[in-house]
């Protein structure tokens, strides 16, 4: 028995570090998100660019006000810019 430490003198053993289950979290939603994307792509333009547009306002919906001023202008800026650079 004097060969086991106590359980308050050992660290507390986790299967995983948490950095890493947010990492395979990401690695989901990412690859999520590509599978999406590509079938909206193969569906056609206005199938992918909706896509875009929904999941951009679902991630500026979660932002807090602050924020989410600061990201609609970003997106406004960006939506401007793509405008501009394939006017004709």
């Amino acid at each position: 028995m004097a060969d086991r430490p106590s359980p308050w003198q050992q660290p507390p053993g986790r299967p995983k570090k948490l950095a890493q289950r947010k990492a395979e979290r990401l690695a989901r939603r990412a690859q999520y998100w590509g599978d999406r994307l590509a079938a909206a792509r193969d569906t056609g333009p206005e199938a992918f660019a909706a896509m875009i547009f929904d999941r951009a306002r679902r991630e500026l919906d979660r932002l807090p006000e602050a924020q989410r001023e600061k990201a609609f202008e970003a997106l406004a800026d960006a939506v401007d810019r793509v405008r501009e650079t394939h006017a004709q």
